[in-house]
């Protein structure tokens, strides 16, 4: 269900969400991101990097990437990746990095009398192979 939100102009990239199957073998979770997986189309986001420096820890990956992204698009599980065929250099699949977080504006929830969250934020990384 869409929020209040975030005017559609400040939101120019377009994602699938991909919500996994889950399968179960030897009594083990497993999450399908494959054709069983549930895929929500053209979703509107903005979508930008927020960390572009190597890491710098020993051991750390230094192709290691953080992004945000926000959207007006609800619920997004935990455990879906996002998809991004727009990005400037090719298509990329990400991973949320931790719970994904309802943003709430007092000023609109005031003036609306909802207690609905504005937009969400999600903390992504690339997923790699």
């Amino acid at each position: 269900m869409p929020s209040q939100g975030v005017p559609p102009r400040l939101m120019p990239h377009r994602v699938t969400v991909v919500e996994p199957a889950v399968t179960s073998s030897y009594g083990n979770t497993e999450y399908d991101y494959g054709p069983a997986a549930a895929r929500t189309a053209d979703v509107p986001a903005w979508l930008e990097q927020q960390q572009r420096a190597q890491i710098p820890a020993i051991g750390g990956d230094p192709l290691q990437e953080r992004w945000l992204m926000v959207t007006d698009h609800s619920p997004i599980g935990r455990r879906a990746r996002i998809e991004w065929d727009g990005a400037p250099s090719g298509p990329v699949v990400f991973e949320i990095d931790g719970q994904p977080g309802p943003f709430y504006n007092p000023l609109a929830m005031a003036a609306s009398g909802s207690s609905a969250p504005h937009h969400t934020e999600l903390s992504l990384k690339i997923v790699d192979g």
